[in-house]
């Protein structure tokens, strides 16, 4: 199954938030309903629709071993009059009063070797969206995680009457790496593959390609790019060649992207100058996988999506995710070919 979520989502905090957002409305439509029969059977029983709330707590938090800054969005659900969309808006609704007790414990074998006490910051550049913005709360640790096998990370959340858990592995590990050096887009290539050594604790990875150029028009340089996503794959739909995972691409491809990126500029007074070329990999864990696969809009005319969550006594998932970026050489078939498109490239710089 190929996934069409991307794990790059680096401000999308509040996604598990904004699936429980969801339920809560069904929630608050049914106690509506049984509020209505209620006035019917018994016009004398007064119905507090609110008096049942409990605290949920909803928790995003990925783990990054590369990061010098890991960050856990810490939550609750809200209930109350009027429209949900609304009180989604308010930071009161959603956030903790204070500053929660919460922790991350290290674990090396099984056996605990330290704990990371999470302090709280406030960012001020959330993009707009259901929940307020651009100020969010966020706890946050400076301590280094590491990735591998032997290592597992157990967050714990204690609230006054209870406490939340979630457990995960760390994403990553020196073997992480591009196995692909040259790239070849010419037309003497019938086909292409990207080869990459495995993350440890990895379920799915995303592979993206990036090609820098320059652009020079009336003696000013710009600094361009263009990006071409090969996808999102289980590792259960990737094949394995000597140790190395591999995705398959269409050679003439490039040159399709790259007349797409430059538009009607095809054809231009401007000289352009042929730059690097990036593979990027991303790779996440299996809670993140999960949750991301259980959030893909369903393909069935039953519409009921099923709930996922890693955390105990919350809602949301605490996983991990990491990237490496290689910078690789294009053959001199493809410049060459490039550069006879007559798009303005040429050779220099």
């Amino acid at each position: 199954m190929q996934l069409k979520s991307s794990l790059l989502a680096e401000n999308d905090i509040s996604l598990t938030a904004k699936s429980y957002l969801q339920m809560r409305k069904t929630t608050l439509l049914l106690s509506a309903t049984l509020a209505i029969m209620a006035f019917f059977n018994a016009c004398s029983t007064d119905v507090d629709l609110y008096a049942d709330y409990k605290d949920i707590t909803i928790v995003y938090g990925v783990l990054d071993a590369d990061a010098d800054t890991n960050f856990v969005k810490i939550n609750k659900a809200f209930l109350g009059p009027g429209d949900a969309t609304h009180i989604s808006q308010i930071p009161d609704s959603s956030n903790y009063p204070g500053k929660l007790d919460a922790r991350i414990v290290e674990y090396v074998n099984g056996d605990i070797n330290r704990e990371l006490i999470l302090d709280t910051i406030t960012i001020h550049d959330k993009d707009s969206g259901d929940f307020y913005a651009p100020n969010q709360l966020l706890y946050y640790t400076t301590e280094q995680i590491h990735a591998g096998s032997s290592y597992e990370y157990k967050l714990i959340i204690n609230k006054t009457n209870d406490t939340v858990t979630a457990t995960t592995k760390v994403v990553g590990g020196d073997g992480f790496n591009v196995y692909t050096g040259i790239m070849n887009f010419s037309s003497t290539a019938t086909s292409g593959v990207v080869k990459w050594y495995p993350a440890s604790n990895a379920a799915m990875y995303n592979v993206t390609f990036r090609f820098e150029y320059t652009e020079v028009l009336s003696g000013d340089s710009t600094n361009k790019d263009m990006e071409w996503s090969l996808g999102t794959f289980a590792i259960n739909d990737l094949t394995m060649e000597e140790g190395c995972f591999c995705v398959p691409y269409e050679p003439t491809a490039f040159f399709n992207y790259l007349r797409n990126d430059l538009g009607a500029d095809t054809i231009t007074s401007s000289k352009r100058y042929v730059g690097p070329f990036h593979i990027t990999i991303a790779a996440g864990g299996t809670e993140l996988y999960n949750y991301i696969s259980v959030n893909e809009p369903s393909s069935s005319i039953v519409q009921s999506i099923p709930e996922y969550t890693n955390i105990n006594g919350g809602y949301g998932v605490f996983s991990s995710r990491t990237m490496i970026n290689r910078t690789v050489r294009l053959s001199s078939q493809t410049v060459t070919e490039l550069y006879a498109k007559g798009w303005g490239f040429v050779q220099g710089k």
